[in-house]
């Protein structure tokens, strides 16, 4: 499958001496300065939302979501026949910038919205995109924690608006229109509710929904936050099932996920890290080198995937590094 990319040799050669010579090697988080500011800076976000030049192709969109605390995960992927899914919402205070994107893209209606865990960065802003848009069918998990805010406030939408919902657990399926195919890999067939007992991190981000979509000869495996050890028990029970094009980075690329055996297995040419406040260039490079073309949502704004089953593109709102003054 041929993957043009975005960033050069050179640039990509600068951005390794950018986060070696920041002393990455001595912590996982904290490690190097945010790249230096072009004075004149790219923005391409008005070519992100011009739906109209993607038409035909499978898109697969991660919001960057602005929040001075770590905002949490929305993907919107759109079908090649118009079919919409939205991948989590973040936490609620970004909620209304979904509704934002949802419109910008001229979309009146979610077909399927996927809820990958009830932590607040995923599933708090359904409770904004709920209200102000059609749904015609959430996917969930079986984990109810009514003591949290985000849950308990969206699952009141979700009522109050009859919103059709289903759990999903390994080996369901569905489809998104007619072309692309979605099959659930996590959490473990009835693993779920009984294995969340306190609502503890690991508990909950382990059980995350892992969804592999199919279309034509491209593949795209979206992992929520599962932590290494469930990586462990993913890789002996699927094996080279886990394989695909592209590889949505487990947790947030935080040091928790993406062993070096997850990434060997799983083995994808592209990757989106969405955290608007990353900062892991251990992390970073350790994806580089395993020849993984990533991006980061803090870095590179908005990334669009697009696919018309054979070839993978990327495009990013801004560059990164930024060019030189």
């Amino acid at each position: 499958m041929e993957i043009p990319r975005l960033l050069t040799r050179s640039v990509a050669a600068l951005w390794l001496t950018v986060m070696i010579c920041s002393g990455c090697s001595k912590s996982q988080e904290m490690t190097a300065n945010p790249p230096p500011k072009s004075s004149v800076p790219v923005d391409r976000l008005d070519g992100l939302y011009a739906a109209s030049s993607y038409k035909g192709l499978l898109t697969v969109r991660y919001l960057d979501l602005e929040n001075k605390e770590p905002s949490g995960d929305c993907i919107i992927i759109q079908s090649p026949d118009g079919k919409t899914m939205v991948i989590d919402a973040g936490i609620p205070e970004v909620g209304p910038q979904v509704v934002n994107a949802l419109s910008k893209l001229g979309i009146n209606k979610i077909d399927i919205a996927v809820n990958t865990h009830p932590h607040p960065d995923h599933i708090g802003g359904f409770d904004s995109v709920f209200k102000q848009i059609p749904v015609d069918m959430f996917y969930l998990e079986d984990e109810k924690p009514v003591e949290w805010a985000a849950y308990r406030n969206t699952m009141s939408v979700v009522q109050s608006k009859k919103i059709k919902t289903a759990y999903l657990q390994e080996n369901d399926q569905f489809q998104l229109g007619q072309q692309v195919r979605v099959e659930v890999l996590n959490p473990r067939k009835g693993e779920l509710p009984g294995a969340v007992k306190k609502f503890e991190l690991d508990e909950v981000n382990n059980a995350s929904m892992l969804l592999k979509l199919n279309y034509k000869d491209t593949s795209f495996l979206f992992t929520g936050d599962i932590h290494r050890e469930r990586e462990v028990e993913l890789i002996e029970r699927f094996g080279d099932k886990l394989k695909a094009d592209f590889m949505d980075a487990p947790h947030h690329g935080i040091s928790s996920s993406s062993s070096q055996s997850w990434l060997s297995t799983v083995s994808p040419k592209v990757s989106v890290i969405s955290y608007n406040k990353f900062n892991n260039y251990k992390q970073l490079l350790n994806y580089q080198k395993n020849h993984i073309d990533t991006y980061v949502t803090a870095f590179h704004g908005q990334v669009l995937l697009t696919s018309d089953g054979n070839k993978l593109n990327v495009l990013t709102q801004k560059d990164y590094p930024a060019p030189k003054k």
